[in-house]
């Protein structure tokens, strides 16, 4: 079944990248005695491999996932609904954990900031999504014919990879190489970005609280959709429902929503600050590439002519 080979696969991207978070981790470690610095906050971004190890493993050998995913089983649906808003919940409660036992607010901006553990979740996040995507397009165009779907999600494929590559700053928080001269006088965080160009930098955190209302709105209160696209090609009836996101994906945008609104207006910042935008970002993210991994398992339902 799709949903098993996706889960196996996702499972295995996860551990991949945690295996390179690990090697990166254990080159800067090295690298910290050579330039005569401490190497032990480099052990944070080891643990961070560490996890994702671990939870590839678990989620490529859970039954649990397996049977979460099948969208056909009405408990399965009743199961994800509840599980959105556990996972909002959880993450929610990690941000308030993570903000009382790191009193200091240096740290807790080192922890989330560039380099940060939450930062490479949202680039895994990402690079999976730009995937997923990717595999959306291909089996819209070579299977089921639909050429302008498979453009729009190759367009979406191409978007979620650019934010990704934006979000490790092109490598350089990897690797750490020193940003160009021409870059760093008009970037407002010295790195090689588009993003935090001086221009963009002063509207992205209302943009963002902008992006995560709409997003909520046309989750909550869009109308249900019934139209069915026939396909003449191969006969097949592919509901439009499968290409929208969920009803139930609203714990989601309702927390991404909340905290981008204290950070766009600036507003309770001795309790949410600037940096919590991470966290925003990491749950729009998140509802993204779980929505485009519903749409491709969705997509196995339908099948080609055999005459075609």
């Amino acid at each position: 079944m799709r949903q098993e080979t996706v889960q196996r696969i996702c499972g295995q991207v996860c551990v991949w990248f945690g295996v390179v978070v690990l090697g990166v981790s254990l080159y800067k470690f090295i690298s910290a005695f050579w330039v005569d610095a401490s190497p032990w906050p480099e052990l944070q971004l080891g643990t961070a491999g560490l996890i994702l190890v671990a939870g590839g493993r678990i989620f490529r050998n859970s039954a649990f996932i397996t049977t979460l995913l099948a969208e056909k089983s009405p408990s399965a649906r009743a199961q994800r609904a509840f599980l959105m808003l556990a996972l909002a919940s959880f993450i929610m409660g990690c941000v308030v954990l993570l903000k009382l036992s790191v009193q200091d607010i240096y740290r807790y901006k080192r922890l989330l900031g560039e380099g940060g553990i939450l930062e490479y979740l949202q680039a895994l996040i990402l690079f999976t999504s730009a995937w997923i995507s990717w595999l959306i397009s291909k089996d819209l165009r070579k299977r089921l014919s639909m050429r302008l779907p498979s453009v729009v999600y190759a367009i979406i494929s191409l978007t979620m990879l650019f934010v990704g590559l934006e979000e490790i700053a092109w490598g350089q928080i990897l690797f750490g190489w020193k940003t160009p001269e021409n870059i760093a006088a008009v970037n407002a965080q010295n790195q090689t970005t588009l993003h935090n160009l001086e221009f963009f930098q002063s509207h992205l955190d209302l943009n963002l609280f902008l992006v995560s209302i709409v997003l909520l709105v046309l989750v909550l209160w869009r109308p249900s959709i019934r139209w069915i696209r026939t396909n003449p090609l191969n006969g097949n009836r592919i509901a439009n429902s499968n290409f929208f996101i969920p009803r139930y994906f609203w714990p989601l945008f309702f927390c991404a929503a909340f905290l981008s609104y204290f950070v766009a207006t600036e507003s309770g910042t001795e309790v949410v600050i600037n940096i919590d935008q991470e966290w925003a970002e990491f749950l729009l993210y998140l509802a993204a590439g779980l929505n485009l991994l519903r749409t491709y398992i969705l997509l196995s339902d339908s099948q080609p002519n055999p005459t075609h």
